[in-house]
């Protein structure tokens, strides 16, 4: 009996002894595992490098034969809206007109919309702000090969006129040739297509560039009268419902005013004291004696 108790203590030693090896293999078997990973991150096969270094180039070719931008048409207003670049597919979005013409002595039939309800998408020169001056106002319309066309805008106000005008994207249930589109200007009630433009490509409204139709001379037409209304032996206090003090040297009897509309607009005024006042002190009762024409002059501060 006593010779039973050694195997027993062999075998639990043994046993320490295999789960110690198995231990130790399994920690070799992680620590190659670990290794060959770092390995692959940091040196990619030579299967994955090729794939890898095309990937950007098949995205680019991707982007280019897929992806570009559509082509637009620029249309620019006044100002006061911001101005907007249509596609084709904004342009489906308008009110789409069916317009059957003559094109060189072919009966045609173009699919499009109204120029107006194009413009209508920025500040026109429309209203009663722009009752005297409207008449003063042009669209050019450009195409890509340069070709350009000019109306007077009341050729295409309809307050004005009933001058019908078109950017027409299809041709005979078409779309419109490289040629020709893919935006052409059409105007059917005139002969010989002159304003007409294929590959329109920019749409821009602008006021008369001569020195009277310029915004500045409106302006002045505008408000000339009210800088002519102040005359001498009118008092301080009328003065000052137009005009307004601008700082500087001044005494009593003397001023220099500015335009409450635009401070580089002044005049020079002469005062007579009202009453008996001798204080020096200005009074809204002190009479007008002369008075300068309007003339323009950088503010003091400038």
């Amino acid at each position: 009996m006593a010779s039973l108790s050694p195997p027993r203590r062999r075998s639990v030693k043994m046993g320490c002894e295999r789960r110690g090896q198995k231990s130790t293999a399994e920690q070799d078997t992680r620590g190659v595992r670990e290794r060959f990973d770092r390995r692959n991150a940091q040196e990619p096969d030579n299967v994955s490098m090729p794939v890898r270094n095309i990937a950007p180039l098949i995205c680019m070719v991707l982007h280019l034969g897929f992806c570009q931008d559509p082509a637009r048409v620029s249309v620019e207003g006044i100002g006061g809206k911001p101005d907007f670049a249509a596609s084709s597919s904004d342009l489906a979005l308008f009110q789409q007109r069916t317009i059957t013409t003559i094109d060189h002595g072919t009966a045609v039939t173009f699919q499009g919309v109204l120029l107006t309800d194009l413009l209508a998408r920025v500040a026109i020169p429309t209203g009663e702000k722009f009752h005297s001056t409207a008449a003063s106002y042009y669209l050019v319309a450009e195409g890509r090969d340069g070709h350009r066309a000019v109306f007077a805008w009341t050729e295409l106000d309809p307050s004005f006129a009933n001058k019908a005008v078109y950017v027409v994207t299809k041709r005979d249930g078409r779309p419109l040739s490289d040629n020709e589109g893919p935006f052409e200007l059409v105007v059917p009630a005139e002969k010989g297509g002159a304003r007409w433009v294929r590959q329109l490509s920019a749409l821009r409204i602008e006021p008369n560039a001569t020195p009277y139709g310029s915004e500045q001379a409106r302006w002045i037409r505008e408000n000339l009268a009210e800088l002519r209304s102040i005359k001498v032996g009118m008092t301080r206090g009328g003065l000052l419902k137009v005009f307004m003090q601008e700082g500087g040297t001044s005494t009593r009897t003397w001023h220099r005013y500015v335009y409450r509309k635009c401070a580089y607009v002044k005049v020079d005024v002469e005062f007579a004291p009202a009453g008996n006042d001798t204080s020096g002190n200005e009074r809204l009762e002190d009479r007008i004696t002369k008075i300068s024409k309007p003339y323009l002059e950088l503010t003091v501060l400038d």
